[in-house]
């Protein structure tokens, strides 16, 4: 069997995807890497991107300004969010073709755009710096917006403060996906489907039955 080769000429198969995928790898953007279609790996990339230190100090400052600090709360800027922006944007060279749809050359040209002027700023300052992105539709805006939520909430350090401060948090565990809250998922037993049974109705596997469409005409 002759070997499958993409339009740059790499055989496919020979490296693995870089976040992860089944899919194969070859040069960024000729097609056939994670970036260019599969699915995400858990977790992120193996590899982030990188930031210099001016543009995480950036990234720590907007954070801070999208969740401002609280008392008994973490500041957004204590989780280590620019590590977590590093695992979910598009490498160099890669196609953009995921949430949340940030790639690291307009991402990293956009925190450079912010500067040291952004860091410096009082929090009055940043707020309206921020504000004039979302005015303006700048893409960064709801990319940074989604990085600094989804990163926050999922860092151990914030479960531990919802469980502390929420009083419907108590028993929280921490986002549901993707495996789901297994620490209290329970089995259903008889007298949970029998309570089920009281407002609905519930078949067994084996008693689903296929129904025949076949016979069906659409009517005037």
């Amino acid at each position: 069997m002759n070997a499958v080769h993409t339009e740059s000429g790499a055989p496919l198969g020979e490296a693995p995807a870089p976040w992860g995928s089944p899919e194969a790898t070859v040069e960024p953007g000729g097609g056939g890497g994670f970036f260019e279609t599969g699915r995400p790996r858990l977790g992120g990339l193996e590899q982030p991107v990188r930031f210099t230190d001016a543009q995480a100090a950036v990234i720590d400052a907007l954070a801070d300004t999208i969740i401002p600090p609280a008392a008994g709360w973490p500041s957004a800027g204590e989780v280590d969010l620019v590590a977590f922006c590093g695992r979910y944007i598009t490498p160099h060279g890669y196609r953009n073709k995921h949430f949340p749809w940030a790639d690291a050359d307009s991402f990293t040209a956009a925190l450079d755009r912010l500067g040291q002027a952004f860091v410096d700023a009082d929090p009055a300052g940043r707020a309206r710096s921020v504000q004039a992105l979302e005015d303006d539709e700048d893409p960064f805006f709801e990319q940074i917006r989604a990085l600094v939520y989804y990163g926050y909430y999922s860092r151990p350090e914030v479960v531990l403060a919802i469980r502390r401060n929420v009083p419907a948090g108590r028993d929280y565990h921490g986002p549901p996906l993707p495996y789901g809250y297994i620490q209290s998922l329970e089995p259903w037993d008889e007298t949970t489907l029998a309570q089920a049974n009281e407002n609905g109705s519930y078949l067994e596997t084996e008693q689903v039955t296929r129904v025949d469409l076949s016979k069906l005409t659409w009517t005037k």
